[in-house]
């Protein structure tokens, strides 16, 4: 098998395990919404986050079909079911936010990661001209993951005050 094959085939799964995780995300950001809406911008940014997770998941559906493959079934039903946990983990936690928002800060790293990883996957597979796809979702999630770790001071400050009431 040729490396530019080998590559091919290990880039093919790269894409359907992030569309796993991009599913997850939205499964998680469903679930988590609802107890959010006492703090308004983070419940904003949830919601655009939730829609941003949707469409770079049909992006790399996308991608997949281009390159004759398709989202594995077995990694959506896995993933939904981890989403559905997921989200329910801090139910009930009194600082429920920011355990929350500190997960999401991990999980926005390990996406930025991943979307790394296939930038460089997709150059050794021959599938530069997928690039700009998956730059594009990259810079959403840093957009995201920036932005919960530059307001992380007045969501903890906006907590304590909810807190205290």
């Amino acid at each position: 098998m040729s490396k530019v094959k080998q590559a091919m085939d290990v880039y093919l799964e790269g894409l359907r395990n992030q569309h796993a995780v991009e599913m997850q995300a939205v499964g998680t950001i469903q679930n988590e919404m609802p107890r959010m809406e006492p703090y308004p911008d983070l419940y904003a940014k949830m919601k655009t986050d939730h829609e941003r997770s949707v469409t770079q998941a049909a992006r790399l559906d996308d991608l997949l079909a281009k390159h004759g493959s398709s989202k594995s079934v077995i990694k959506q039903a896995v993933t939904g079911a981890v989403a559905t946990v997921a989200g329910f983990i801090h139910v009930g936690a009194d600082d429920e936010v920011l355990k929350n928002v500190l997960a999401a800060i991990g999980f926005k790293a390990y996406e930025i990661s991943s979307y790394k990883v296939l930038l460089v996957l997709a150059d050794a597979a021959g599938a530069g001209d997928d690039k700009s796809t998956l730059e594009q979702s990259m810079k959403e999630e840093q957009e995201m993951g920036d932005w919960l770790g530059s307001n992380l001071p007045n969501l903890v400050h906006a907590y304590l005050e909810r807190k205290s009431a």
